[in-house]
């Protein structure tokens, strides 16, 4: 599937607006964003690879060279908003300091979505446990 067929279906799937920001986690040259940013949401990628983030910005999209932990959360919050949607495919996302961070970086009826070789996964909270970032 194309990275604008994904946007689509991403964009379709959670009614993302204009006013609505992606983030995604690992985001490399910033292919993907390009394609949800065509379709209205605001995007931002987290990129740890310098040479990658200056393809991004090359290319239009907003990247932040960092790790993603609680203190980059609590930045792109500050700078950018919550987001209505996560996307990451690392296999750090399963740690517990990666959900903490995702989680006061959303919306309170944002998602995660964790992308794998062979699936994608939905993580929804239950109910808001975490406080959000300031």
């Amino acid at each position: 599937m194309t990275p604008q067929a994904l946007a689509t279906q991403l964009v379709d799937r959670y009614g993302l607006t204009a006013a609505d920001l992606v983030i995604e986690i690992g985001s490399g040259e910033g292919e993907f964003l390009r394609a949800v940013r065509q379709l209205g949401p605001r995007v931002l990628g987290i990129e740890t690879d310098a040479v990658r983030v200056s393809r991004a910005f090359a290319a239009g999209i907003d990247t932040v060279r960092a790790v993603f932990n609680p203190a980059t959360a609590a930045r792109v919050c500050r700078r950018y908003g919550v987001a209505r949607v996560l996307i990451a495919g690392s296999p750090a996302t399963a740690e517990p300091e990666f959900l903490a961070a995702a989680a006061r970086c959303l919306t309170a009826d944002g998602v995660v979505l964790l992308v794998g070789a062979a699936a994608l996964a939905e993580c929804q909270p239950v109910e808001p446990t975490l406080p959000r970032a300031a």
